[in-house]
């Protein structure tokens, strides 16, 4: 004999840029998928600080889309640090 339970399970529904707020997932994904959990096409900076940092402890963590994470990368690039070093 089989028996049953219902189970409340939690699942990724959508993923929004923390920069702009929009959905990084395509409508269609959305439409076919029931767990966004294993959706990678977006871009993520994590920064975590150690012992000994002004920011011990600190974690950050954010999710951006393509345009903001593009935006994002040519600002670091155009830093003096980055020019000066040809990168």
């Amino acid at each position: 004999m089989k028996t049953t339970a219902n189970q409340s399970v939690e699942v990724i529904a959508d993923i929004l840029c923390d920069a702009c707020g929009a959905s990084v997932v395509p409508d269609f994904q959305k439409e076919h998928r029931d767990n966004l959990n294993d959706f990678s096409e977006y871009g993520i900076l994590h920064a975590s600080y150690g012992y000994g940092s002004n920011q011990d402890g600190d974690s950050f963590h954010f999710d951006l889309c393509e345009r903001c994470f593009k935006e994002l990368v040519s600002k670091v690039k155009s830093m003096p640090a980055c020019n000066a070093q040809g990168a």
